[in-house]
């Protein structure tokens, strides 16, 4: 038999923590939301096409794949934020995340510059 140590958590950490999964949550589902709001928008800007059903479909089957893909993502940075730390895990992924925003931001406003959008 293994002995389990117990660790007492004090009611402000463990508030502190509700609230942050809470905040996440939420800015989760808000974003995906936000993507289901602006399907329509996003097909236009994204995948022009003569075929505006065609151009939707392709912009709910990426939200899919992103969707499939989640409990795996979620495993590999579980594995990661063990072996180097969840705060720098956190941390690499926002600046993923906020990379491949810029990224897409600027490949966006080239087209527009160039007259392609």
């Amino acid at each position: 038999m293994t002995n389990v140590t117990t660790e007492q958590v004090s009611p402000q950490t463990l508030r502190r923590v509700i609230v942050a999964a809470g905040i996440g949550n939420f800015v989760e589902w808000f974003d995906f939301a936000v993507y289901g709001f602006l399907a329509t928008t996003i097909a236009q800007q994204f995948f022009p096409s003569g075929d505006a059903s065609a151009a939707l479909l392709q912009t709910f089957a990426v939200f899919a794949v992103a969707v499939a893909f989640r409990p795996l993502v979620g495993l590999f940075f579980g594995m990661l934020g063990e072996k180097i730390g969840r705060k720098r895990t956190v941390a690499m992924t926002i600046l993923l995340m906020a990379g491949a925003t810029t990224g897409i931001g600027n490949s966006t406003t080239a087209s527009v510059a160039a007259g392609r959008a």
